[in-house]
């Protein structure tokens, strides 16, 4: 007779290649009696989603504009470009919106065919599969751990002279680095010749922001592509919305390759909605803010744990406990209720680091307290 092998279970969900596909593991969980008795239901600290959830007038304008999913949705996005590109400086012509940040990464090769794309790993897997979906080469340069993963210019990542654009992600997922923007600049400066597509997913979540972001230069420099999740920091990833910036000229060629109605009108209103509550940003900033140096501090203090230091509302850790694995950790804490980013499947990471979303005191509490009773046996 087959045996349901758990270990075998959660490396199938793995290996899909990302955090907060839930619903398997909490099917297994409401199945198994054992697990139920020691936790009260699943805590996802496996995907990085704002922890206070969506602000309230999202769930408001949603019920008043419920009815609007009996007419197409508007193909061109256009409130919704036209208000997003007030708020950041922006020209509508500048704007494309789109089923969350990942449509937008898999439409920019597709439009841009450029011969060999660069990545600077580890970092999101889906710029390369949005470069191989292409037919884009991919070049790989992997970052060195005793340099703690930190991304430096150097001249020789961008001798490949078929080299036509390149990924990088500002704060990096999952190391949570960062790159000032002045470097940044100059990089992109440097190589005019190169598209530098920019992920700004998490970057709402960044004290001083603007020491790194690139937006505004965005439509100014015809090499540079800024992109935008609205799903992370607002809480509503179900939803599905994105947004990218680049110079008119960029957008009006991607334009020529973009799938038509991939925004719903449901999720175009409730953009609209979180974008104007002002309140939820500065709550979101201050509570992240103060509640990753308190995850930080109580990983720091469990013995043989490594935390990377966070820039937004996730933290990588590496292990040091010879007999213990990133996926073997994982496992482990299903039994208490806890699902963790098991990282050996990031190219350039091994099977001794995991990441962990920052959410709510309570819920932290939580995942140290099950942290401890597996990890210090």
């Amino acid at each position: 007779m087959y045996e349901f092998s758990y270990g075998i279970f959660l490396k199938e969900i793995m290996f899909k290649g990302h955090g907060g596909d839930i619903k398997p593991i909490t099917d297994y969980v409401n199945g198994n009696v054992s697990v139920q008795k020691r936790n009260h239901g699943i805590l996802d600290f496996s995907a990085s989603i704002n922890p206070l959830g969506y602000p309230e007038n999202v769930r408001k304008v949603i019920g008043e504009n419920f009815d609007d999913i009996v007419h197409y949705p508007d193909i061109d996005c256009s409130s919704l470009r036209e208000y997003i590109a007030r708020k950041i400086g922006h020209l509508a012509d500048e704007i494309i919106v789109g089923n969350g940040s990942t449509e937008l990464f898999y439409l920019i090769p597709r439009s841009l065919q450029p011969a060999r794309g660069i990545i600077f790993q580890p970092t999101f897997s889906e710029f390369a599969e949005a470069l191989q979906c292409s037919h884009t080469g991919v070049t790989h340069h992997v970052l060195k751990e005793e340099d703690d993963f930190r991304f430096e210019y150097r001249q020789e990542y961008f001798r490949d002279n078929k080299a036509g654009i390149v990924f990088l992600c500002n704060p990096n997922n999952p190391t949570g680095l960062l790159i000032e923007k002045t470097v940044l600049l100059d990089m992109i400066r440097r190589h005019h010749d190169i598209t530098f597509v920019i992920d700004e997913a998490f970057i709402d979540f960044v004290d001083e922001p603007e020491r790194y972001h690139v937006i505004h230069e965005a439509g100014m420099l015809r090499n540079l592509i800024v992109v935008r999740s609205l799903t992370k920091f607002y809480g509503f990833p179900g939803l599905r919305i994105g947004y990218l910036v680049a110079h008119a000229d960029l957008v009006k060629q991607m334009m020529k390759y973009k799938e038509p109605w991939s925004v719903n009108a449901l999720a175009q209103c409730a953009a609209l909605a979180a974008l104007e509550d002002e309140a939820f940003i500065s709550r979101s900033r201050e509570f992240m803010l103060k509640e990753r140096v308190f995850l930080l501090n109580e990983l720091t203090g469990i013995h043989g744990l490594v935390p990377y230091e966070p820039t937004a509302n996730y933290i990588l850790v590496k292990i040091k406990k010879r007999d213990m694995t990133s996926s073997l950790l994982r496992e482990q804490l299903l039994e208490y209720g806890i699902a963790i980013r098991d990282c050996s499947n990031f190219t350039g990471l091994s099977d001794k680091y995991f990441r962990v979303a920052v959410r709510t005191r309570e819920e932290n509490e939580r995942l140290i307290t099950a942290m401890k009773n597996v990890y210090e046996k």
